[in-house]
């Protein structure tokens, strides 16, 4: 049994391609109803992104003035947890409201492999929760008869069973948890809806965020979407087929499609070439992962509504060759020098930093290309992510900023299960596990949480305590982390952080590195950046070819001090579980593909577009990625690059590299053509990425006849890219 989707009085969907301008009608749309008298605290807009929110709300208030300040405009998962965290939203669901952050999932999966069954048994299997916790499994009541009796439900109970005892909330229950709660408690359901709720890309919300967006809408709701985008960006497991859904619930939904390209003449070909080639090979919905039937993104849209699917024209050959640049490197070090120069000839032509983007396809390249602008005098900014500071909780020294903010939490609120859990299995091999599934059958059988339970031990046990066992493991480390907390108490900022540091002996290289990361994590934000470059005002200034020119730009941040433990842990979870750009104003924005999205770059720069990286080398390994799944991840590929260099408006580049060293390439796995020796040194032959061919107006057309390409194959070569 799963949940159906509840109609609204009045529904608009709003369809079209990669840069057709839905954001741009969605907000049209919310200004409308402003104008019509709707009250701006009744109306809420939803993005499917913590970026996307920011950009998105910059935008309404831009266009409808200072009232488009008091909309709210945030993300969906945002809107779940609040809900969740509120006093009768903890009562429902038993947990302390809050979402499981990097640092602690170790320990639940830790936790998990109590069970019993092999380590990628036991993945393939939460993947099928998680999946079907996002699609609302079980309807409204959580119903368990989709699960098979014995292994499969046994493994889903003891899940459940852990996250009970520890407080936490998975990301891909947090939703559908939200959606059951408030259709359990219609007195709350009625307190938080809205007259009127706008969502953006739609497709790439997971369904259970979806029928939440719907529930939340009391009038109208307005949904834009994109059949081809379904792309993981912030939620598990977006679901394409919700648009279908959506237009069968509201019979009388009004349908707005789309098809003029406000991108570039080279995006607006590469989106169509790559939409194109997902609707010839009919690829199937979700993650590379997932084996479905499932149909395509545009079948499934186009099934449940009238008309056809939006395609956006292509302009002709002549404006896509002037607005694509490929930069071909020798070497990692030459790329970079190649992107630097065409963003500083964009920025020296008088382009708005912020308006131009360098898609990273490898953590490292984002980091690469930061520094190599930066060395240049551009700021930059790149989102601030909390992930790195999860480290190996086995090795005390290598998980020092784990321990740190672990630390910090508990100073913060002494009674969070999930932190004791995390601080009482640093160390050890199996961070404990079997001493707290003892202990979490003790609990359900006196009724007792976690910390109910350490507090209880802690006064049963000797003062010696228990040395050489589990139990006398985790009993000191309780009684360590109460003592750190008693020190604690009435000191704030770097200097609660720094006495942390102190009482945990973070000491060298790790501790130091570790308090620079607690620092960054939970510093406020940061004021924005103004460029000194006199040229960079204008967001609308053409972007032209890249050239030699140099024009370098500098900034500064300031940084103001943090303050008590609660505002401190609460931001470095903020950005472990939601990392976004910040300040990045007057600054170069270098990032992932899921940053780019609810953004429409002047310049877009497709960093490291070399195989190994986009695809990843296993794409390459037959005995790691079969035919079949090679499809998938294919197409997975494919949605992911639509939803990117579709978005440039003026300018869209591809750089890569043609060679790096042998030990580089192992290390950063990249797929290596062929090995050679080059002056003594062993060298690893690279080849840009194979899509290249669907974004490159000189590139061979991958399969004939596909939009754009007017010239014939034999003619490909003779194509310049300028």
């Amino acid at each position: 049994m799963t949940l159906e989707l509840a109609p609204t009085p009045t529904a608009v969907l709003v369809e079209g391609g990669v840069g057709c301008g839905k954001t741009t009608a969605l907000i049209a749309r919310a200004a409308t109803l402003l104008e019509d008298g709707a009250v701006p605290k009744d109306m809420l807009v939803l993005t499917a992104t913590p970026d996307a929110a920011r950009v998105l709300a910059a935008r309404l208030i831009e266009v409808v003035g200072e009232r488009g300040g008091a909309v709210e405009v945030t993300y969906t998962r945002d809107v779940a947890l609040g809900l969740l965290a509120s006093e009768e939203g903890r009562a429902f669901s038993g947990r302390a409201g809050r979402l499981v952050t990097p640092v602690e999932l170790g320990f639940i999966m830790e936790d998990m492999k109590t069970s019993g069954l092999k380590q990628r048994r036991l993945r393939e299997m939460l993947k099928f929760f998680y999946r079907n916790w996002t699609e609302l499994a079980g309807g409204a009541d959580d119903d368990d008869r989709w699960l098979i009796p014995g292994e499969e439900a046994d493994t889903h109970a003891l899940l459940k069973d852990v996250l009970r005892f520890t407080g936490g909330i998975l990301e891909p229950e947090a939703s559908a948890m939200a959606v059951r709660f408030l259709l359990a408690c219609p007195e709350v359901l009625a307190s938080a809806q809205r007259a009127h709720v706008l969502v953006d890309d739609y497709q790439m919300h997971s369904r259970a965020s979806q029928h939440l967006a719907n529930l939340l809408a009391r009038d109208s709701v307005i949904v834009a979407a994109d059949p081809a985008a379904v792309v993981e960006v912030f939620d598990s497991y977006p679901y394409g087929e919700g648009i279908g859904e959506f237009t069968q619930a509201n019979e009388g939904c009004e349908r707005i499609v789309l098809n003029e390209s406000y991108a570039c003449a080279a995006a607006a070909r590469a989106a169509s070439r790559l939409r194109a080639s997902l609707d010839a090979g009919a690829a199937p919905l979700g993650d590379a992962e997932a084996e479905s039937d499932a149909p395509s993104p545009s079948q499934s849209a186009s099934s449940a509504t009238s008309g056809t699917t939006a395609t956006p024209t292509v302009p002709d050959r002549a404006a896509i060759a002037a607005s694509f640049t490929a930069l071909k490197a020798t070497d990692p070090a030459a790329e970079m020098a190649s992107v630097a120069d065409a963003v500083q000839t964009a920025l020296e032509a008088g382009a708005d930093p912020s308006s131009i983007y360098v898609l990273a396809f490898h953590p490292a390249w984002e980091r690469r290309v930061a520094r190599a602008l930066e060395a240049r005098g551009i700021a930059t900014a790149t989102p601030v992510r909390g992930r790195v500071a999860a480290g190996d909780y086995r090795d005390l020294d290598r998980c020092a900023a784990a321990r740190l903010l672990t630390a910090l939490a508990l100073v913060a609120n002494a009674h969070d299960a999930l932190a004791w859990r995390a601080w009482c299995g640093f160390g050890d091999y199996l961070a404990n596990s079997a001493v707290f599934a003892d202990m979490r059958a003790e609990a359900d059988e006196q009724g007792k949480d976690l910390v109910a339970m350490l507090d209880e031990v802690a006064v049963a046990a000797p003062e010696e305590g228990f040395p050489g066992t589990g139990i006398g493991r985790v009993l000191d480390a309780y009684r360590t982390g109460r003592t750190l907390i008693e020190q604690a108490q009435g000191l704030e900022g770097d200097e609660l952080i720094g006495a942390l540091a102190s009482a945990l002996n973070l000491t060298g290289e790790n501790g130091e590195h570790a308090m620079q990361l607690v620092r960054a994590l939970t510093a406020p934000e940061p004021e924005p950046v103004v460029s000194t470059s006199d040229t960079s005002s204008d967001a609308n200034a053409p972007v032209p070819a890249p050239s030699n020119a140099v024009a370098p730009t500098s900034s500064e941040t300031d940084t103001a001090a943090p303050s008590d433990a609660q505002t401190l842990i609460a931001r470095a979870r903020n950005r472990m579980s939601a990392p976004a750009f910040e300040a990045a104003e007057g600054c170069v924005l270098v990032g992932d593909s899921a940053h780019l999205t609810g953004r429409a770059p002047a310049m877009l720069v497709l960093a490291g577009f070399t195989n190994g990286f986009f695809p990843t080398r296993d794409f390459f390994d037959a005995t790691v990625t079969t035919p079949d799944k090679q499809k998938l991840v294919r197409a997975t590929d494919t949605r992911r690059l639509y939803a990117a260099a579709g978005k440039a408006t003026q300018r869209l580049i591809a750089s890569w590299f043609t060679s790096t060293s042998l030990v580089e390439a192992e290390t950063l796995k990249l797929e290596i053509a062929r090995a050679k020796l080059r002056r003594g040194e062993r060298i690893a032959v690279t080849t840009p990425s194979i899509y290249l061919a669907e974004i490159d107006p000189a590139a061979e057309p991958s399969a004939p006849g596909l939009p754009g390409d007017s010239q014939a194959p034999g003619d490909a070569a003779a194509a310049p890219s300028s």
